[in-house]
């Protein structure tokens, strides 16, 4: 395998069986998640919990992890997952900069991902 590919499938795993985990433990709840500190994300989370957007983001998560571990839909799981993976790194950024950083792991995962899409999303645009 050229380095390429393998570095394009262990971004895809990278991104794709986290955000998978995650979003199933938002139907499941097998993993706990402590709340943030600030009072504003509190509210902000608290809103998305008891709205329809909670399941709606793990739906998201899930199905786009899916799409992206599958190599023919690879490419729509990755556009699935850049709004729920950019709402991940701005909600941390704003609310919880000095925290514990995991938001990194997706966001430097998924600019790599798109690296490789990088024809496809011209297309796209153009």
């Amino acid at each position: 395998m050229k380095t390429q590919n393998i570095t394009f499938l262990i971004a895809k795993l990278l991104l794709g069986v986290p955000l998978i985990f995650f979003g199933l433990n938002k139907f499941f709840g097998f993993v706990g998640v402590t709340p943030p500190n600030d009072p504003t994300a509190q509210a902000f989370l608290g809103a998305m919990f008891t709205s329809y957007l909670f399941k709606f983001v793990a739906a998201s998560e899930v199905v786009g992890g899916v799409l992206l571990l599958i190599p023919r839909t690879a490419f729509l799981g990755a556009l699935i997952l850049t709004p729920v993976v950019a709402n991940i790194a701005i909600f941390h950024l704003a609310h919880d900069l000095p925290g514990n950083g995991i938001w990194l792991l997706p966001t430097i995962t998924l600019i790599i991902v798109l690296q490789f899409f990088k024809t496809n999303i011209r297309t796209l645009i153009s």
